[in-house]
């Protein structure tokens, strides 16, 4: 029998081994809050320091696909389970969904995801605007993207816990960061839909939502970073 086991450890290492890397090489949704958020140490971090005009544009160049979208896809959560917790109790919800920004005033933003059929495609306005059934699908509108051309507020950079405020420099700089996220969205997820044949699609979605101070739950109102569209319901 001692035999049979030493021929065994080394197999059943090799199982431990396997298992471990498949562990901690999968997507693992953790919350940051921004104060904790630890700092990036590449050039962009250095902007004030280095005397260079901050380039938004290369900003977001760096971060979009190595680092935000994955962020994305490993930390969002279902919409409908953090609006019914919202719901619930809103203080709650905001500790075990939200992301919180201390400086001063205490503004939460949410990473989401959801599945549902784009019932219109509402353009009446230059903020144009999916209104999205999730499914199961009962034909009565579940959440709302903002699609542009115009698109108001900061929800994807502040969503985002690995984008500080000092990292940029300024607070115009700063603001030149979420117009360039919200720009690239655009480019990246809006234009390349067929808007015109939207209404009627299943979407895949996943983006991010503020709740101001003078906000409640039925104004919200997400920023996309991603959509998927498919042809028809359960394709």
């Amino acid at each position: 029998m001692g035999h049979t086991m030493r021929k065994m450890l080394p197999a059943f290492l090799v199982m431990v081994f396997v298992v471990f890397i498949l562990l901690t090489g999968s997507c693992t949704i953790r919350k940051i809050n921004k104060t904790d958020a630890g700092k990036t140490t590449d050039e962009y971090s250095t902007w004030t320091k280095s005397g260079k005009e901050f380039d938004p544009v290369a900003y977001v160049n760096s971060i979009w696909e190595e680092q935000l979208i994955p962020a994305f896809l490993c930390q969002s959560f279902p919409y409908e389970e953090v609006y019914a917790s919202l719901q619930a109790d809103s203080e709650e919800a905001i500790v075990t969904y939200g992301l919180e920004e201390k400086t001063g005033k205490h503004i939460p933003s949410f990473k989401v995801k959801g599945t549902g059929v784009v019932l219109e495609y509402d353009d009446s306005s230059r903020n144009g605007l999916f209104l999205v059934d999730l499914l199961p699908t009962d034909g009565i509108t579940d959440v709302v993207l903002q699609v542009g051309p115009v698109i108001r507020k900061t929800a994807i950079r502040d969503s985002s816990d690995f984008i500080s405020f000092t990292d940029v420099g300024n607070q115009l700089q700063f603001a030149s960061l979420s117009d360039e996220l919200n720009a690239r969205m655009r480019r990246e997820v809006v234009d390349t839909l067929d808007l015109e044949t939207i209404e009627g699609k299943t979407i895949d979605f996943y983006g991010a939502f503020k709740i101001e101070e003078d906000q409640g739950i039925d104004d919200i109102v997400v920023t996309p970073v991603k959509i998927d569209v498919f042809e028809s319901q359960g394709d």
